[in-house]
């Protein structure tokens, strides 16, 4: 049931009392006007040509048919409809029936629950929506466009009725107890209240165990049977928030912004992985009111399985002395090693080559750190005294052990800064050894310069982490 507590309704009446009471009152002529002018919009611009060509049948002909569609929306005749006839023909709720089949004839829901829900839990009670969906028949639908007619900033008649604003309640009827009726007849068909609901062989069903954990024989189990409903607030709240993302004008000129030289360049939404589905066909006012408004569209976020594949994170052998002595490293690396030996495969040592290698072994050198960067985070302290590493790789790896109470020496060692040197060697050893593999013609080109040339790029990539406040040594 849709019921609003004591704070909601001390909320619209505050907000009313802003904006005086007169626009409750004038509330119901001002939607009876603007459906007036909406319905007649086209009869009013032939009547307005018809004059300025002086055609008196066609005018007399149209001032007929605006009178008629005026006479339809004067209050007792609009009201009088609206309660005995579309009131009866639409169901009002947060949850529809028809969502999960348009041929479906089940009762609708509005939920809200009676106690607070873990945030954990994501549903229509985590957007707190000013929607409220309908279905029915669709010549019942002008009742639901009332209920939404804005009356002020943040009300609406909806809110009027639910909050049993006297003023409003006033101007339904000249007649004290008739408008009593109709107010009773509206708040009714907006709580949707429901004593028996039923469900349809349309809808689908589910059998739930409400005892799983406290029998041990399967015949001892109770079931309820759960009816799901499609949550049509929901979806048409994830679907206007997802297209103002997407769509909006700021969003908008801050994609157009990427490609000029002299624009301000701004962050920018973007929704990989989107699916929509359609509901209703070609229509989808069958299913429901807020289904027409986005045309049947329904996003459907990505809710993929993880891409599952063999483990390659690096490992560190119990018996190898260095990191570079591991085969493994090859591997997270291998793209930019193939980058590297693309670029050697050049005759020409123009600088757009030089850049272009530099770029390559900067991308090893990035991977490197980052896997020693792991493996300095996330091991426990002292796990290095189990392996064979040399000392130097020791300090590199395992920092925290010079923190351990009896690692005194260790930390001294480790202090200074010595064993640089060692590490930056290797990898330079290690580089040239790759090469002279995959080059074995050219194996003796990679002498001591291209040695220094490697040395260089390490040592000028391990200063610009330390700027940067993450040094890796």
């Amino acid at each position: 049931m849709l019921y609003y507590d004591s704070k909601i309704i001390e909320m619209v009446k505050n907000k009313m009392n802003e904006k005086t009471s007169e626009q409750a009152k004038s509330a119901i002529p001002n939607f009876l006007h603007s459906q007036f002018m909406k319905k007649s919009e086209t009869e009013q611009k032939q009547l307005a040509k018809a004059k300025e060509d002086g055609d008196t049948v066609k005018i007399t002909e149209l001032e007929t048919s605006i009178t008629e569609i005026k006479e339809k929306y004067q209050r007792d005749a609009w009201l009088d409809d609206a309660v005995n006839r579309m009131a009866k023909q639409l169901n009002f709720g947060t949850h529809i029936s028809k969502g999960v089949h348009p041929d479906a004839k089940g009762d609708n829901v509005t939920f809200k629950p009676n106690h607070e829900l873990s945030s954990s839990i994501v549903g229509t009670h985590s957007v707190q929506s000013e929607y409220l969906d309908a279905n029915g028949s669709a010549a019942a639908l002008p009742l639901a466009t009332f209920f939404d007619f804005q009356v002020s900033d943040g009300i609406k008649i909806r809110d009027l009725v639910l909050s049993d604003n006297s003023d409003f309640i006033d101007s339904l009827a000249s007649n004290p107890q008739q408008a009593q009726n109709y107010h009773a007849v509206f708040k009714d068909t907006l709580q949707s209240s429901i004593d028996q609901p039923s469900s349809h062989e349309r809808n689908k069903q589910t059998l739930w165990a409400m005892n799983p954990y406290d029998c041990s024989n399967i015949d001892d189990l109770k079931y309820i049977a759960i009816v799901p409903l499609y949550p049509s607030v929901l979806t048409f709240e994830t679907y206007q928030r997802i297209n103002q993302l997407r769509y909006s004008e700021e969003n908008k000129s801050a994609l157009e912004n990427r490609f000029k030289k002299n624009a301000e360049q701004r962050p920018y939404v973007s929704m990989l992985n989107l699916a929509t589905v359609k509901l209703g066909g070609t229509k989808p006012q069958n299913v429901s009111q807020l289904m027409s408004k986005q045309g049947g569209r329904n996003y459907l976020l990505p809710s993929l399985p993880p891409m599952i594949g063999r483990d390659f994170n690096f490992r560190l052998s119990k018996f190898k002395r260095s990191i570079f002595d591991n085969n493994a490293l090859i591997y997270p690396a291998r793209e930019a090693i193939q980058d590297i030996f693309g670029v050697m495969k050049k005759i020409k040592n123009t600088v757009d080559v030089r850049d272009t290698r530099k770029e390559a072994i900067d991308n090893v050198l990035h991977i490197l750190f980052a896997l020693v960067h792991s493996i300095r985070t996330t091991l426990p302290a002292g796990w290095s005294k189990d392996f064979a590493l040399d000392m130097p790789y020791k300090y590199w790896l395992d920092p925290k052990r010079a923190a351990l109470p009896d690692e005194q020496e260790f930390a001294i060692e480790q202090a200074k800064d010595d064993w640089h040197e060692i590490i930056i060697n290797h990898f330079a050893d290690w580089l040239n050894a790759l090469l002279k593999q995959e080059f074995p013609e050219q194996a003796s080109d990679f002498s001591q310069a291209e040695h220094k040339e490697w040395k260089r790029e390490i040592e000028a990539l391990k200063k610009q982490y330390e700027r940067e406040g993450r040094g890796i040594f």
